[in-house]
């Protein structure tokens, strides 16, 4: 039923139709549901979501295996502060959450306009079949903290496929179940390749904003915003695929507990069957949390234990400390020996642009930058943040499109590793343009949004 309130809003909006409004007046404009319903417990079967309804998301909610959830485009779910809620697809289940730019689906706090804060629900999680390493292939979400059998991952499938999951936003998500052990915006635990993830904004979250346990799902037109710890955490032998991401921080907004950066990258645990974290990474811009930030903010990219790299065509600035630090034998030994790739970035922090840690194959920073700035790489560090030649990098409104003189527009390279289907073969480099693919469907004001 429609409340009162509802109703006289929707007279007057009536009575006044004939006024236009710009589309700068109203950028992201709200869904539309008018009706109330809850979703709680465990979907077995088929359910769907209609965007005529705004359903709040209560406890952990399991989608099994053989169930299915479907989410129409304009559809907002609210996560239940009370109860901490979570969406959980588990292996063999599905979730179609096939939002549009017009009309995005938006995961958010269920407090009121105002009111929303970091952390205040859960977060989503999807668990696949594919492979990660640990010592038999398979794992459980923080060791099972989430409860017996809850969020059980891993096998050898690496072509599964947990649905689609698009044009979606996940606001204010992100919280700490026990110290070190945190359920992120979106949690990818062994998803497959054939899972189709893109056009995913997380905003405000309580920890990381994509987090990989091992999997081999790719990522397109994704963006983090302002959240509190890592933006992309690589863990457990993820090799997936990524392009076009944003990663912005607030230099006010920090992780309490560690460092956060724009990519944590790492394998924890021995590695199992050669089984090596290893993303590949092509045309993101990295905003950091500037040198006047919180002392918890670090380097732009992190690329730490047991792990490898493909990392090009990429825009890394203003980070606290340095661009790009590295940290380990293998990250530092595969870079060395053309395992792992830096190439055609360009870079700046006001913090120094490379450090090396925990490893021999570089005697100390410089002898890194050489081997990345020389002629086989082609990394440039830059003089300062305006010489990327973005638009505007300002926490509050960015536009991340190039300006017209940005060595950016030019340089882009998509030789060897990069020349797979997945990957388009733009001449530019970093996350954009002069065509901005987050307009209409992202939002960088969510706690003035009406829902």
């Amino acid at each position: 039923m429609i409340k009162l309130k509802s109703f006289a809003a929707l007279f007057l909006a009536a009575t006044l139709g004939f006024v236009a409004c710009s589309d700068d007046d109203n950028p992201t404009p709200p869904p539309t549901g008018s009706k109330e319903g809850v979703v709680e417990g465990q979907i077995t079967g088929n359910r769907t979501l209609s965007s005529d309804t705004v359903y709040t998301l209560k406890g952990y909610v399991r989608v099994m295996n053989g169930g299915s959830l479907t989410i129409q485009p304009g559809t907002v779910i609210k996560g239940d502060k009370a109860t901490k809620a979570a969406l959980i697809i588990e292996k063999g289940g599905q979730i179609h959450a096939r939002g549009t730019a017009e009309d995005p689906i938006v995961f958010t706090s269920n407090q009121a306009k105002g009111s929303r804060a970091i952390g205040d629900w859960a977060g989503i999680i999807i668990a696949g079949n594919a492979k990660v390493n640990t010592a038999d292939g398979t794992g459980q979400y923080e060791g099972g903290i989430l409860g017996t059998g809850v969020a059980a991952y891993g096998g050898t499938n690496d072509d599964d496929n947990s649905g689609e999951f698009y044009y979606v936003r996940i606001e204010y998500a992100g919280i700490a179940i026990e110290k070190d052990k945190e359920i992120n915006g979106l949690t990818l635990c062994g998803v497959g390749r054939q899972t189709q993830i893109h056009h995913v904004q997380i905003s405000f979250g309580g920890d990381d904003g994509f987090e990989m346990f091992g999997g081999t799902v790719n990522l397109n037109n994704v963006i983090v915003y302002k959240t509190t710890d890592d933006d992309f955490d690589f863990d457990q032998g993820y090799t997936g695929s990524l392009q076009f991401g944003i990663s912005i921080k607030d230099p006010k907004i920090v992780d309490g507990a560690g460092t956060s950066r724009g990519i944590e990258l790492e394998n924890k645990g021995s590695v199992a069957g050669s089984l090596f974290s290893r993303p590949m990474i092509s045309n993101f811009t990295f905003v950091g949390g500037t040198a006047a930030g919180e002392t918890q903010h670090g380097a732009g990219v992190h690329f730490g234990l047991n792990s490898r790299f493909v990392f090009r065509n990429n825009i890394v600035i203003d980070a606290k400390t340095v661009a790009v630090e590295i940290n380990g034998e293998d990250p530092a030994g595969s870079l060395k020996n053309g395992t792992s790739e830096l190439k055609d970035n360009l870079l700046f922090s006001a913090g120094g642009d490379f450090r090396v840690s925990n490893q021999t194959a570089f005697v100390d920073a410089t002898a890194l930058k050489a081997l990345a700035t020389g002629e086989a790489n082609a990394n440039v560090v830059l003089a300062d943040v305006a010489a990327a030649g973005i638009e505007n990098v300002a926490a509050a409104a960015p536009n991340l499109k190039l300006k017209a003189e940005s060595p950016a527009k030019t340089g882009a390279n998509f030789d060897g590793s990069l020349n797979t289907a997945f990957f388009q073969k733009v001449t530019y480099r970093g996350a954009m343009d002069g065509t901005d693919w987050t307009a209409g469907w992202a939002n960088w004001d969510p706690q003035n949004t009406d829902y």
